[in-house]
């Protein structure tokens, strides 16, 4: 097992947002089509968690990281998670993580909830991934995951 991380969420949730900040690159919005497999990060389109058929997809390429990093938009009135979906990702560290927390329409309670019913609770961070806002613990997670390479 590779120390990567598998970014997945819904549409629009932030997941390209928050790896290129946390690769330090440059801000640059594109819609993401199929998994982008860069350095230490698996991102997936929003519509694999929109779309059940594509949990599968989810599942297979969770064998391939040690977290799976789950996103949740405060911005966002749904939940793209069923209840206890962590539970798929059966002895991987799962982490929830709520964003746009910058927004003045955040929900910053709804999205932990949301979080929560999927069984990503603990730990649960807020962030604002373009504002480069709460982004040091996630940080600090990164750099621990790249000595254990």
């Amino acid at each position: 097992m590779k120390n990567k991380i598998l970014l997945i969420g819904g549409i629009g949730a932030g997941k390209t947002t928050l790896k290129q900040r946390l690769l330090q690159e440059s801000l640059v919005y594109r819609k993401t089509q199929v998994l982008d497999f860069k350095g230490l990060f698996i991102d997936c389109p929003g519509e694999y968690i929109q779309i059940p058929t594509y949990y599968r997809v989810l599942i297979d390429a969770s064998h391939r990281v040690s977290e799976v990093w789950a996103l949740q938009d405060a911005t966002n009135k749904r939940s793209p998670y069923p209840p206890r979906f962590a539970n798929v990702f059966n002895r991987k560290t799962v982490v929830g993580i709520v964003t746009k927390m910058d927004r003045e329409d955040a929900d910053l309670a709804t999205a932990e909830r949301y979080l929560q019913q999927a069984g990503f609770a603990d730990p649960l961070y807020t962030i604002s991934a373009k504002e480069g806002l709460g982004m040091e613990p996630l940080v600090v997670r990164l750099e621990a995951l790249m000595k254990k390479d």
